[in-house]
């Protein structure tokens, strides 16, 4: 009987595929291929004949894999793309305010700064801990194989999520009846910005540079 994963690995020793692909690739035309042959004895071809008949079903080995691939890439993208990026940063953004909200229950006192009229409010304990956030988001991310940019926005959710709630500030203040611009507080709100995305960032950054910028599993050197 052909060895058909044998075949299939000489006919594609020349196609370039990304690494981990390869095998699966070889693995599913083998299949594919000795099904097609085992249809055909069971119509009463010699095996030779369907074998035979079985390979022409391929014109052009390199454009079949190009096509598999593709296939592959296009059924697991969003599979992909929730494994590294949408857990691990529901991870993190759900980690990180809990432990805030954990402090706040135990107690911990922040450090109010005033600035004008306005108090600026800084849980140092909370900022102290959230390189380990940042760390945990672009970890999994990377275990997931996610790309350098899904590391960085897994390990910045928390952050990210923060300015998403304030870049709606803006349009909610004035559709709720602000008449002009010169009336907003522009000063302390981005005072505000700074305490709780700006600082949070630089900080969750701290632990999720050596994760965004350590090579995935698939990526290739440099």
């Amino acid at each position: 009987m052909r060895d058909w994963t044998r075949l299939v690995q000489e006919r594609l020793a020349r196609v370039k595929l990304p690494a981990g692909v390869k095998e699966e690739v070889v693995a599913e035309l083998a299949a594919h291929l000795e099904e097609i042959a085992e249809e055909a004895r069971l119509r009463g071809f010699a095996e030779e004949a369907a074998a035979q008949l079985a390979l022409q079903e391929v014109d052009d080995w390199r454009v079949l894999a190009a096509e598999i691939c593709r296939a592959r890439k296009e059924g697991n993208g969003m599979n992909n793309r929730t494994k590294s990026l949408w857990l691990p940063g529901m991870v993190n953004l759900i980690v990180a305010p809990g432990v805030l909200m954990i402090l706040q229950k135990l107690g911990v006192q922040p450090r109010v700064v005033w600035v004008g009229k306005m108090a600026m409010v800084f849980y140092l304990p909370w900022l102290i801990t959230l390189p380990l956030f940042g760390a945990l988001g672009a970890w999994l991310a990377k275990r997931a194989d996610g790309s350098t940019w899904y590391r960085l926005a897994a390990g910045l959710a928390p952050a990210l999520a923060m300015l998403g709630t304030f870049a709606l500030i803006l349009p909610l203040d004035f559709a709720l009846g602000r008449p002009h611009l010169s009336g907003f507080p522009w000063f302390y709100f981005a005072l505000t910005l700074l305490v709780w995305v700006g600082l949070p960032a630089g900080a969750l950054m701290l632990g999720a540079l050596p994760f965004v910028t350590a090579q995935g599993q698939h990526e290739p050197n440099a």
